[in-house]
């Protein structure tokens, strides 16, 4: 918004920085007397005094009545209480017992059944483990009705040495299932048990073979549905491990910890499946009957849930007329809860949901203490229970009667009516009174971050004053008058503000500083890399800075007037004076300054390309200041006056990475001995509505001097990046003709180095979401495995990669199942080898001008924002529709992941000029790969042969588990990579064909998946096209770089005789025939297969703008250009030809001749 000065006015640096006339506040008025009548003020007087003498008589009759009801009531209301009481204790303790005789039970019946199986193994002359209880269903049953247990299971005890008898034994009497299923009316089971004792790994069963001691599962009871479960070794669980050595040491039953015994039995017993907190009881089974010291081998396991222990409790209590809560801590963290009421215990939740109020009664007692303690050392203790009781609301409403009632209610009768109107008279004052003080907060909560609390403490004043001037006969705002209270004023000058109801007399809110100093700090290229990210981007970078300033503003006590856009507005010297404010602000500024260069470093790796180059720059001036608020409309605090505009002044007229000040805020630095922190600046500034200017550089402090001459070099280097890349790549060249090292080695320089880290990232987040979909233990195979291998050496070595260019690809159907799956953390060697890789690639790109591994870098930053649209697209609500709607690319990581890494690679080993010279420079290149798509074919076998190195092994693995991904993925890299030859005449018309019959063919509509697959496969390949032109579709800044850019590579190969054509010559016009024939119809093709939400509108936008000012600017820039390179060849004439703006050549000695 605009600051308005007495004599002038400024616009922030954020458009057209034209002047314009200033304009006086639109501020409405007051009616001249909204004071109300005399009469009315009497009326409101009388009012009052009515309130309180009715007020005083409703108290002496409620105090009147109340005395005496409380006394009738109280009575006999302690007498119910008492009852209460008395009865919840008998009722706790009758629960206690009974719970308690409940345990014993479980036990002794378990025991009984143990004894059984001991007995019959003994008078049968059989040995264990290789033992069956006839008719166990029968025996079993019976018991799992009186412990109520859901499940018994019987587990033998296998020594490791008879590990292969068993197997064979269970292989041979697994017939008692069948004999169990029919026992309960079941058919027989058509399944074969596991052949071995197992464990699972994931949804596999693998051989136990490892372990001294086995507990594979046996007979059960109800028989299992899933016969697969019969000999899972349970040892192999932790839990049941533990309570095996306890029933060992201890020689009697174990206890566990509440647990899902799905992870034990899996769902061969649905039963089990229960939603209520549910243990397991393990007893130990004697060699010897009615010898507990006898050899252990096996065990009886009764799955039961809590509520078995609470049934039939309190059956004939009081508590049938209202519910007992019954709360089971364990000593391991866990709580649940049980309502008790008429002989019936319900679950209520997995956390204690007891009625607080209640807390004074409770009666708690440790409960299966027997089953889970034990003093021996060595053994593994279980969660140690506690049964707490607490009584419910209802139980204690039963105890109540309406005797205290009807003998109160004859006093309180007329009171209540009284009380009745009274309260709801005052519930609609409340009301009001509420919204009011809501208001008041939240509008000051607004104000506060607004205005600075000595303008807040104004108008709470000038809110204050209409009372006062009311009563000396002055004109007052009426909703200032009945005001009630400093939020009520607070709030009803807000309501006037918004309304435009500002009193004539009302003085405005403002002030002169006769000195103050103000600071304009802009994000100098923020526009165009702004426009290469997504909003969710752009807001992460302008946080992240913003709120570095604003801790920096609070630690050197600037004020923070406000943001707009990339334009931070503080000054120092207000509202609270300040005689250093000149020496203030210079430091915050050189604070900023550094935190600004800190943090675009550190945020390069998380927000992409350029982001290193992004810099402040900032201007300061010092001088008088007018401050205060414009009440109306959203008010806020604001600057006005020359000072203001001329701060902005200085920062538009600066340079990025630095801090221009004025003279006048030079002369107060100098003053306060530090004239070492400015220099004047050695020309004269024109500033607009100012004319020339002398002003001075704030110099950076000391620890800022290397980064910031880092910096400034990096940024000469970026303004003159093509002729500087273009000495590096002869020098490369030379390097590489003398057998020398050069500087592609995986020793990158910093700016190199954020690029792999950001890019790195971008893969292993799409690397996670492969893991997730598949199952992080879902590996391969050792079969499966070799079949990679031979696959990963066979593959690309038959022929060209052209040759493995497929119009469909098939891509996997939808699972939801997959989209179930949480992510997962890759390990730190996938994660080290990935980081590698993308080094290993940017390594192994050239010092082109154009296509480096920056490009590469820009490219991936593209697809990556691509394929982030398509992903996110906020009208498709369903995972399914987004499948379908997106042609599957949204339901497939490694599609995703494969389009990523192939923007990464698509340029490896470029030589610096196209197919076409290629070619002639290398035929044997060229012959090898059939004289088409040379370079694309030589970059895919490059980083092929890169990805295939064993020092990838477990990045691979992770990519890809089978041989159908693996294909999957090559074809999908070869396809994207072939569709970046955008001048090859067949391919192209190829894609074209391809393109129109996948969308407006005869099955465009057919929803079959091979259109789909089509589809999907075109599109992908359009993605990848429109991440190469990227940044024609980008802001014009972003164009013009790489366009400059991609001219200097080849004037650069014309000059060293790779080219034997000037592209100064036609390069104008060839830029407007590539817009139109092929930038902007790719452009509508993006939004033709509507996939990409409005990222094809921008990319569309950007496109045509471009194109128009290239229209504009375009011979002008080539010129530029053309005179710059030119000058730079000019210190090398040995390398280049002679040449001119009219294409002439006068031959030179050249290296390549």
């Amino acid at each position: 918004m605009p600051y308005a000065g007495t004599n002038s006015e400024f616009s922030l640096p954020m458009a057209d920085d034209d002047e314009t006339d200033d304009k006086s506040s639109n501020t409405g008025h007051t009616p001249p007397d909204r004071r109300p009548s005399q009469s009315a003020e009497i009326a409101a007087k009388e009012n009052t005094q009515v309130r309180y003498s009715r007020l005083l008589v409703m108290f002496v009759l409620a105090c009147s009545a109340l005395g005496v009801g409380y006394l009738t009531f109280s009575f006999v209301t302690n007498e119910e209480e008492d009852g209460f009481k008395t009865q919840f204790e008998n009722d706790a303790d009758e629960i206690a017992s009974v719970t308690g005789t409940n345990e014993g039970n479980v036990g002794t019946l378990l025991g009984i059944l143990s004894l059984i199986i001991s007995s019959w193994s003994s008078n049968a002359g059989t040995s264990f483990p290789n033992f069956t209880l006839p008719d166990f269903e029968q025996f079993a049953s019976g018991t799992r009705s009186l412990t109520k247990s859901s499940l018994l299971v019987y587990t033998p005890l296998v020594e490791h040495a008879d590990r292969p008898g068993w197997e064979t034994y269970s292989m041979e009497n697994q017939k008692w299932i069948d004999t169990s299923l029919a026992s309960v009316g079941k058919p027989n089971s058509t399944e074969q048990i596991s052949e071995f004792i197992y464990y699972r790994d994931s949804r596999d069963q693998l051989r136990e073979t490892t372990l001294p001691k086995y507990s594979p599962i046996w007979q059960m009871s109800p028989p299992p549905e899933d016969v697969s479960v019969i000999n899972f070794n349970l040892l192999d669980n932790p839990i049941f491990q533990r309570l095996v050595d306890f029933t060992t040491t201890e020689r009697k039953a174990a206890l566990s910890e509440v647990l899902d015994p799905r992870e034990l039995f899996g769902t061969a017993v649905p039963e089990i499946a229960s939603g209520e907190p549910q243990s397991i009881m393990v007893l130990a089974v004697n060699k010897e009957p009615y010898n507990p010291q006898s050899p252990i081998v096996g065990h009886l396991v009764a799955v039961f849930p809590w509520s078995a222990f609470f049934d039939d409790v309190l059956a004939d209590s009081k508590s049938s007329s209202g519910g007992i809560f019954a709360v089971v801590e364990d000593s391991c963290g866990t709580a649940f809860t049980y309502s008790i009421e008429s002989g019936t215990a319900t679950f209520l939740g997995m956390e204690d949901t007891h009625d607080r109020k209640y807390d004074y009664l409770k009666n708690d007692d440790q409960i299966f203490l027997e089953y889970n303690s034990t003093n021996t050392e060595g053994v593994g203790q279980s969660c140690v229970y506690t049964l707490k009781v607490y009584p419910s609301a209802a139980y204690e409403e039963s105890f109540k009667s309406k005797t205290p009632v009807y003998f109160t209610v004859g006093v309180l009768a007329v009171f209540t009516w009284v009380a009745a109107v009274f309260s709801f008279y005052d519930c609609l004052v409340q009301r009001r009174q509420e919204k009011v003080n809501t208001f008041a907060t939240k509008s000051n909560a607004i104000v506060a971050s607004l205005f600075p609390a000595q303008v807040r403490d104004k108008l709470i004043n000038e809110q204050r004053e209409p009372k006062r001037r009311y009563k000396t006969g002055g004109k007052v705002s009426a909703a200032a008058l009945n005001a009630t209270n400093d939020n009520e004023m607070w709030a009803s000058q807000l309501e006037a503000g918004e309304h435009g109801g500002i009193d004539d007399d009302s003085p405005p809110i403002a002030d002169l500083f006769p000195s103050a100093t103000v600071a304009f700090m802009d994000i100098a290229g923020f526009t165009a890399w702004s426009s290469q990210r997504e909003p969710s981007q752009v807001f992460i970078l302008l946080e992240t800075i913003y709120r570095s300033f604003d801790k920096i503003a609070t630690k050197r006590k600037v004020f923070k007037v406000e943001t707009i856009g990339d334009c931070y507005v503080a000054v120092c010297g207000l509202p609270e004076p300040n005689d250093d404010h000149a020496v203030v602000m210079a430091r915050f500024a050189r604070d900023c300054l550094e935190k600004m260069n800190e943090l675009a470093r550190k945020l390069e790796a998380t927000l992409g390309p350029d982001t290193a180059n992004l810099a402040m720059r900032a201007g300061v001036h010092s001088g008088p200041v007018t401050a205060g608020v414009l009440r109306g409309d959203r008010a806020r605090f604001q600057l006005f006056g020359d000072t203001v505009n001329t701060a902005a002044r200085m920062e538009s007229t600066g340079t990025k990475r630095k801090i221009q000040i004025s003279q006048e805020t030079a002369e107060m630095i100098i003053a306060a001995d530090h004239a070492n922190w400015v220099k004047p600046r050695q020309d004269i500034v024109v500033a607009k509505g100012k004319g020339e200017m002398q002003t001075y550089w704030l110099l950076p402090q000391r620890e800022l001097t290397v980064s910031v001459a880092t910096s400034t070099q990096e940024d000469s280097e970026g303004e003159d990046l093509n002729a500087m890349m273009w000495m590096k790549s002869n020098k490369d060249d030379e390097a590489k003709a003398n057998g020398e090292a050069t500087s592609s080695t995986p020793e990158l320089n910093g700016k190199v180095q954020r690029l792999v880290d950001y890019t790195s990232d971008i893969l292993l987040q799409i690397l996670k979401k492969i893991v997730a979909k598949r199952g992080p233990t879902d590996k391969a195979s050792p079969a499966m495995e070799r079949r990679l291998v031979a696959l990963e050496e066979s593959i690309g070595k038959a022929g060209i990669c052209l040759d493995e260019v497929e119009e469909i690809i098939e891509l996997p159907s939808f699972d939801h199942a997959a989209y179930q799956a949480k992510d997962v953390e890759v390990s730190q060697e996938v994660v080290s080898q990935l980081v590698s890789f993308v080094k290993m690639v940017a390594s192994m790109y050239h010092f082109n001008p154009f296509h480096n591994f920056e490009h590469a870098s820009h490219v991936t930053q593209s697809t990556s924002k691509l394929l982030s649209r398509i992903v996110a697209m906020k009208h498709i609500d369903e995972v399914q529709k987004l499948h379908d709607h997106t042609y599957g690319i949204t339901s497939d990581p490694l599609t995703q992941f494969a389009v990523v890494f192939s923007s990464l690679i698509h340029d490896v080993d470029h030589r610096g000029v196209p197919n076409f010279l290629l070619v002639k420079e290398e035929p044997a290149l060229g012959s090898m790969y059939r004289r088409q798509a040379v370079a694309e074919q030589n970059s895919v076998d490059v980083a092929w042969n890169l990805l295939m190195d064993p020092s990838f092994t477990e990045l691979r693995r992770t990519l890809y588990s089978n041989v159908s991904e693996l294909r999957r993925f090559r074809v999908l890299v070869v396809n994207c990579l072939m569709a970046t030859d955008i001048f090859d005449k067949e391919l192209a018309a190829l894609r074209k064909a391809r393109w129109d019959n996948a969308f407006f063919g005869e099955h465009k509509d057919d929803g079959s998946q091979l259109s789909i697959n089509r589809k999907a496969t075109i599109v992908i390949e359009h993605i990848i096209q429109a991440s190469d032109v990227a940044h024609t579709m980008q802001h014009w800044h972003v164009y013009s770089k790489w366009n400059e850019r991609l001219y200097a590579e080849m004037f650069t190969a014309y000059c060293q005789g790779r080219s034997n054509k000037d592209p100064t010559q036609g390069w104008y016009e060839g830029e407007l025939w590539f817009f139109d024939n092929y930038v902007i119809p790719l452009a509508h093709k993006l939004k033709e297969c509507g996939v990409f939400g409005v990222s094809s509108d921008e990319y569309l936008n950007y496109a045509l703008a471009n194109r128009r000012e290239w229209e504009k600017k375009g011979k002008m820039i080539v010129a530029s250009n053309f005179e710059k390179f030119k000058k730079a060849l000019d210190n090398r004439p040995e390398m280049t030809k002679s040449v001119s703006m009219d294409g002439d050549m006068a031959p030179l000695p050249n290296k390549h001749e």
